[in-house]
């Protein structure tokens, strides 16, 4: 079976991570498009720690976090449109097909001895791309911005006053009424202030200070001051032209940037890391690498600062939003999505910048357009890693541990720990008292929960526990929640935190627990059925068939995958038919004829979503199975629909080759079917000719041979002689009886054969040593050891027997024989160079005009052969 690059754990940790807004000045951004990325852009490889970090739960104890990673989205990004969704994700599976050198695995089940591909890149691409174009709800916080990152230059006239604003027009976006996107987890979120140092081009005095003001007014463990840009356009210029930053500086932004055109925008992306990319591991400390290391030879190495204040929890909002600001100007990056390739690359610089200065920059830009990352050295990428490293354990996770805690403490305070005890105690009692309002949630006339309702509140702390790693708290949580939301029967909220509840089970790791499959199940038929949200119920099926499979469970995995099939998605339909097919191979009984039936499902769907080269491989995977087991219509219908993908995808040769296994003598196909399956080969057949002619180049050596009609190879006879007996005057008769109506006696040719012997020893006036009879009709029962002689200038004609399998009429066309002649005597003629083929005559080489001039073959203009008929031609 086709195996994932991830493990189960590894997608749901993947899957999940804290969500991050960062609002970028004007001018931070320009520093930033120096490297051809925006500053989201240029912080993505590094956002996964490498190191193990630790929390404390709200009892105290220390949990380890382990690969963690977070993904940061620009807060003015828009979320894309379903039509865009859609055309996303189906280029990204159009984008992916199978390398025909990739690994395949032979597996046998059976009678079966099937070769499978052993991984779908395809669909991992779906599965990720889907994730991340899943828009936050309010029926759940794991996909709400947790922090905001606010990041100004330190060539800003005020950067302090820039962080005021942008502040603000953070505040007003999330406390404006009528704005659904972006989504917030609680109404004072934690801020992290960066000050971007350009030490090329920046004040080292001015951004120290600046810096120390912002750690006196926000906290230390709010800001961080962050150099970049060690290396000068013009020193990057000069490297690019000697091809020394490709060389020696790594890249590692090319795995992401390749994926811009599927991203949601320009200005979204997330954050991920493969391990070959950050295996040096986080840095101790940072120091300027040397020349060799394309270090910028005009600035001096500086270390990097380090705050040796530790971490004081998180620091309040001391900014009050102000109704009139304004929001920031976002700069275009050159590189993005619409952006013509024919406009001038340019980076817009501050209202006094010498404008011969920034035309000299423009120039430069241009001939590093596509080089990202030319103005960072591997400095400065620690730093980078630094930075991600200091926000993440000294900002976000002192902050998030902060957060549980409160909200442990405030739902354990409530009387009845949660709604489950109230909602319990009216049911035992019955009916409705005044004295229960005070506890009762209150729900608006949507059936929507209040943001500080106990039932969300309990949902936060499970989103932020899972975040974290506390899966065991996280379950905890969900478990509760999920009884409280399905006493109020807010379905939505119910799923969401049924799915959660099941995913936090797996991911504790205790296989001695039961899997609480019936969790995702329900949560499942909530979303798909109740709710009518298709995207959700997705989502939970991409977690519980990961899940299911770590488990062993291909059974329910493969019916997890075929539940969510409908006609709202082709794509998704084909590609959770394709990995149920895969379920059922894996088994530990192999089930080959529902992976095979799947397998079908699967290429029609991926037909219908316009995928041919998807729904042709379905099909040739799934012909393995049906080939020659007497499914005869099934193979039918399957090579018919492997030579329409084929000569859709201008295939020629292979939609020949499937269209002529239709033309069989065992077809069990109606007349019309049958004729339309030839219509199909003669057509295809036509363009290959048609192909050959318009590029100047002949068919192959060997004429295509299609199995119409049956030549009955035993019936074959050769007459040295004209099949026709001569007409003569007067009622004669020709000294000949030789036909091919004449019936073989062998006694009969024995006396011949004495007879002609006695001629020779009279003619001859001896007998002879050797003496081979002369035979005139050759067939099946003669003796055919010795070749037959020809006489010059007489005719030599051939009877087939022919057999039409078909139930429509055949009419042959200019009907004439193939020959080909090699010389008998070539080697000993050819001494000198035997390793020289022999010259080889024959009428199949069209522009070989020797052949016509030695032998002239017989055409028969049109020969008819009706339904099922058997006939013989002699030609």
């Amino acid at each position: 079976m086709a195996q994932c690059a991830q493990s189960a754990r590894e997608f749901i940790q993947n899957s999940f991570g804290p969500m991050v807004a960062v609002l970028c000045s004007h001018d931070a951004e320009v520093i930033a498009q120096k490297n051809n990325l925006t500053f989201v852009e240029m912080a993505r490889p590094f956002c996964r720690l490498t190191t193990e970090a630790h929390i404390r739960d709200p009892q105290g104890q220390v949990n380890s976090i382990r690969n963690m990673r977070i993904i940061l989205n620009d807060m003015n990004s828009q979320p894309p449109s379903s039509a865009i969704v859609r055309k996303m994700l189906n280029d990204v599976v159009g984008s992916i097909h199978p390398n025909a050198e990739a690994s395949k695995s032979i597996i046998t089940a059976g009678n079966y001895n099937l070769q499978l591909s052993s991984s779908t890149p395809w669909f991992e691409a779906y599965r990720e791309h889907f994730l991340q174009v899943t828009l936050p709800s309010e029926h759940e916080f794991i996909r709400h911005f947790i922090a905001c990152m606010l990041v100004v230059s330190s060539n800003h006239a005020d950067p302090i006053d820039q962080f005021s604003k942008l502040n603000q027009q953070q505040h007003q976006l999330q406390h404006s009424s009528g704005i659904n996107n972006p989504k917030w987890l609680c109404p004072n979120i934690f801020k992290y202030y960066i000050l971007l140092h350009d030490n090329t081009e920046g004040e080292e005095e001015k951004a120290e200070a600046v810096y120390q003001s912002m750690k006196s007014t926000y906290g230390s463990h709010a800001c961080h001051l962050l150099r970049i840009n060690s290396r000068s356009l013009q020193a990057a210029e000069v490297a690019s032209i000697g091809n020394e930053y490709t060389a020696n500086m790594p890249d590692p932004w090319s795995q992401f940037m390749t994926n811009n055109s599927v991203d949601t925008g320009p200005d979204q992306v997330e954050m991920d890391i493969s391990p070959n990319v950050d295996s040096g591991g986080f840095p101790d400390k940072v120091t300027e690498a040397d020349p060799e290391h394309m270090n910028d030879p005009t600035q001096p190495g500086e270390p990097f600062p380090e705050d040796d204040d530790s971490p004081n929890g998180p620091m309040p909002d001391t900014n009050p939003s102000h109704p009139l600001s304004q929001p920031n100007d976002v700069v275009s990056h050159p590189l993005a999505v619409g952006h013509e390739a024919n406009e001038s690359q340019t980076i817009i610089t501050e209202d006094n910048m010498d404008a011969t200065d920034g035309n000299n920059k423009d120039i430069v830009l241009n001939k590093l357009v596509g080089v990202h990352g030319a103005c960072l050295t591997l400095s400065d990428h620690d730093r980078l890693r630094i930075f991600i490293h200091e926000f993440v354990v000294r900002g976000l996770l002192p902050y998030i541990e902060k957060m549980i805690r409160t909200l442990s403490e405030q739902l354990a305070s409530r009387k009845g720990i949660s709604r489950s005890f109230i909602s319990a105690t009216k049911n035992w009692f019955g009916g409705k008292r005044n004295s229960d309002k005070a506890n009762k949630t209150q729900v608006d006339m949507g059936g929507k929960y209040l943001r500080e309702s106990p039932e969300l509140q309990m949902r936060r702390l499970g989103d932020l526990a899972f975040l974290v790693q506390m899966y065991e708290l996280a379950y905890t949580s969900f478990h509760t929640a999920k009884r409280d939301f399905n006493n109020d029967h807010a379905y939505m909220h119910c799923a969401g935190a049924l799915e959660m509840a099941a995913t936090s089970a797996f991911m504790v790791g205790s296989f001695n627990k039961v899997y609480p499959s019936h969790y995702m199940d329900s949560a499942v038929s909530m979303y798909a059925h109740t709710c009518k949200k298709p995207s959700f119920a997705t989502r939970a099926i991409l977690l519980s068939t990961e899940t299911l499979k770590a488990r062993g469970m291909y059974g329910e995995a493969a019916m997890e995958f075929i539940r969510m099939t409908g006609e709202d998605s082709d794509l998704r339909s084909a590609l959770f038919l394709e990995q149920g097919a895969h379920c059922f191979i894996n088994m530990k009984t192999p089930m080959a004829r529902k992976y095979a039936f799947h397998m079908i499902l699967a290429g029609h769907r991926y037909s219908k979503a316009g995928q041919r080269k998807h729904a042709l491989r379905c099909y040739c995977q799934a012909l393995q199975v049906y080939k020659g087991k007497g499914w005869i219509l099934s193979e039918d219908h399957i090579n018919f629909t492997i030579g329409r993908q084929s000569f859709n995808l201008k295939q020629l040769e292979n939609a020949s080759a499937a269209f002529k296994h239709l033309l069989t003598y065992d077809s069990r196909q109606p007349a019309v079917q049958q004729a339309a399956f030839l219509r199909e080969y003669l057509f295809v057949f036509q363009q290959q000719m048609t192909i050959a002619a318009q590029e100047g180049k002949p068919l192959e050596p060997n004429l295509p041979q299609l199995p119409l009609p049956i030549i009955n190879k035993v019936a074959t006879k050769v007459l040295l002689a004209n099949a026709e007996q001569p007409t003569l005057p007067d009622n004669k008769i020709a000294a000949t009886s030789v036909s091919f109506d004449q019936l073989y006696d062998s006694a009969e040719n024995d006396k011949w054969f004495e007879l002609e012997e006695m001629v020779v020893k009279v003619a001859n006036k001896s007998a002879l040593s050797t003496l081979r009879p002369s035979q005139k009709l050759l067939h099946s029962r003669t003796n055919n050891s010795q070749r037959p002689v020809a006489v010059i200038r007489e005719p030599i004609t051939v009877e087939l027997v022919l057999t039409n399998p078909l139930k429509v009429p055949l009419m042959l066309c200019d009907l004439s024989l193939l020959w080909r002649f090699t010389p008998l005597d070539y080697e000993k003629v050819n001494n000198e160079t035997p390793e020289k083929p022999p010259t080889v005559i024959s009428n199949e080489n069209i522009c070989m005009n020797i052949a016509n001039e030695m032998i002239r073959s017989q055409i028969i203009p049109e020969f008819e052969l009706k339904a099922n008929e058997i006939k013989a031609v002699s030609i």
